[in-house]
């Protein structure tokens, strides 16, 4: 039969497995490591990189205004271009309707 020493010892042994074991589940269970696992990606360079643009910007309001006016202004362009289309087809149909109805009376008064 074991001594009061012996299992002391024992469950100190196994209490320092378990802290070991739950360290290493909360690394491999943390966001960015899966993140970086299932998207191949490391998020601490990502935030990194994040905190240097907002620098950058915070220090070139105006340049970076800029950048994301003409952004804005490419993506709204091509949202715009099919209706634009549209219009100038319907455009170019009533000015051909009109031109017709105006041959169409020159013909009739000669």
């Amino acid at each position: 039969m074991a001594s009061s020493a012996e299992l002391e010892r024992r469950a100190e042994h196994a209490r320092q497995r378990l802290t070991g074991r739950l360290a290493d589940l909360r690394y491999h269970v943390s966001p960015s490591t899966v993140a970086s696992d299932l998207l191949g990606i490391d998020i601490e360079t990502i935030g990194k990189d994040v905190l240097a643009l907002t620098r950058q910007v915070r220090s070139n309001p105006v340049a970076y205004g800029l950048i994301a006016a003409g952004i804005g202004w490419l993506i709204f362009s091509d949202f715009a271009r099919p209706a634009a289309k549209a219009l100038s087809v319907g455009g170019k149909r009533r000015r051909a309707k009109r031109a017709a109805r105006k041959t169409a009376a020159k013909r009739h008064q000669a």
